[in-house]
């Protein structure tokens, strides 16, 4: 299959990936841009990048992390989700090399994507040769093949920066983002960087930044150049699965199951390849605000709490008692419930808002929310369920990655613990709780890992319909 691609990689973080991945796609395929089909991908786990490309380019932002999807899955969803589009843009993660085996030179050797690789010249000129330098050289095959300047002062500034590198690395470089306060991407690190009227107003200048400093042409030759993914080391062939799920198959016959899927301003972080991989294996999916609901959705089965920031809408949360009262009452009912990180901490007794106010949650699972200055935990984590529940039976496995600043006090006892085999005196429990039919915790899943997971979340649902 023919898919023109290429990676969009970077010094380090901060230093213009995401910047210039929006105004290529706005460039690219947005209102006003040259009217091409271009797919948004995001290396690692992120659910914020993914979420400003999707607002961009108007297409679902998928996530490509090979440690938290495997490899198979990797390929499976880029071939599945790019086929038919005239470009993939896949942004990368951190530094360049950062996270190996998993960093995104990783992940462009793998996908077999030419990288372009920005640079932030932001008071150097010359000296952006030496970066340059240095990560071509740094692997005997960087898979580099040109770089973008970010945050340039003028054309003065990008010719003498551009000619340094061009004449150090042999590489081009084909084009720069300006210095403009304008074009500054806000910190995201507490949802999507503004609204969505905030981030048209700011796409569409990186838009037209794009448009104006980078030769596009050059860059498209670049994605032009990728070979065909059948190629690949690998990489599935013929019929692609509608999902990664595999020998999991279909659940059941007859009417589809309805699960609830929260999404709102405080329930957004959801891999769409999670959402559907649950519809390919039978069940039906209906969408619900926890925060403007008084109910749940007809024929709801079973109920999925994404992540996101409910403590930045705790108040909000806390006034609809209507929804909070419909949940518990789903809960007490053995509705199935499962729920990741903002989800969980929606489940609790309560929540803390950032400002130290205390509401209330849902009363489901035990404890308190409450927000800390710093990150509480951050990375993969490989677990192993303490006791029986939703998940399966104790010791079920389960992987995936924590991002999160809150904790939990008065809890009980957790739900689910790290599996460190070579230490496992040393391993901590992770905070989450489960309670007959419920199944809530820190931790972020991709059902391509887990997919014994989506398959019990479905069969649980597909238990509670009732033959008329």
């Amino acid at each position: 299959m023919r898919l023109p691609r290429f990676v969009i990689g970077a010094a380090s973080s901060g230093a213009g990936k995401t910047s210039l991945a929006l105004g290529l796609l706005g460039a690219l395929s947005g209102p006003g841009g040259r009217g091409l089909d271009a797919r948004p991908f995001k290396i690692g786990p992120d659910y914020i990048d993914a979420g400003l490309h999707a607002l961009v380019s108007g297409r679902p932002g998928r996530n490509l992390d090979v440690r938290l999807m495997g490899r198979r899955a990797v390929m499976a969803s880029l071939a599945r989700n790019g086929e038919g589009g005239d470009a993939a843009v896949i942004e990368g993660v951190m530094g360049y090399y950062d996270g190996a085996p998993y960093s995104t030179a990783d992940v462009a050797a793998l996908l077999k994507a030419p990288a372009v690789i920005a640079i932030d010249a932001s008071g150097a000129a010359e000296s952006c040769a030496a970066t340059a330098l240095g990560f071509v050289r740094y692997r005997r095959r960087s898979g580099i093949r040109a770089f973008v300047l970010n945050r340039v002062g003028g054309e003065a500034h990008y010719r003498m920066a551009a000619s340094a590198v061009g004449r150090a690395t042999g590489l081009p470089v084909i084009g720069y983002i300006p210095a403009d306060p304008a074009l500054a991407m806000p910190e995201r690190h507490l949802g999507l960087a503004g609204d969505a009227a905030d981030i048209g107003r700011l796409s569409r200048a990186l838009a037209d930044a794009v448009a104006a400093h980078i030769d596009l042409d050059a860059l498209l030759a670049i994605a032009a150049s990728a070979p065909d993914l059948q190629d690949l080391p690998g990489s599935p062939r013929g019929s692609l699965p509608r999902t990664a799920i595999g020998a999991s198959g279909r659940i059941g016959s007859g009417r589809k199951p309805v699960i609830a899927v929260a999404r709102d301003e405080a329930f957004s972080f959801y891999y769409q390849d999670n959402l559907e991989a649950l519809e390919a294996i039978g069940a039906e999916l209906a969408f619900f605000s926890p925060l403007r609901d008084a109910a749940l959705p007809p024929g709801t089965a079973a109920v999925y709490l994404g992540g996101g920031y409910p403590e930045l809408r705790a108040a909000e949360l806390g006034a609809n008692g209507p929804m909070r009262s419909a949940i518990r009452a789903a809960a007490d009912d053995g509705m199935p419930i499962y729920a990741e990180c903002g989800g969980y901490l929606y489940l609790l007794d309560g929540i803390d808002d950032m400002a130290g106010e205390a509401h209330p949650g849902c009363g489901v699972l035990p404890g308190r929310a409450r927000v800390g200055a710093r990150l509480s935990a951050l990375g993969y984590r490989d677990c192993q369920t303490l006791g029986p529940s939703l998940v399966g039976p104790a010791g079920s496995r389960l992987s995936g990655h924590v991002f999160h600043y809150a904790f939990v006090e008065g809890g009980g006892a957790p739900a689910l613990g790290l599996r460190s085999p070579s230490r496992p005196e040393e391993a901590p429990a992770l905070e989450g709780g489960a309670r007959g039919s419920v199944f809530g915790s820190f931790l972020h899943v991709h059902f391509s890992a887990n997919p014994a997971l989506a398959s019990r979340i479905v069969t649980a649902a597909a238990r509670r319909i009732r033959t008329p």
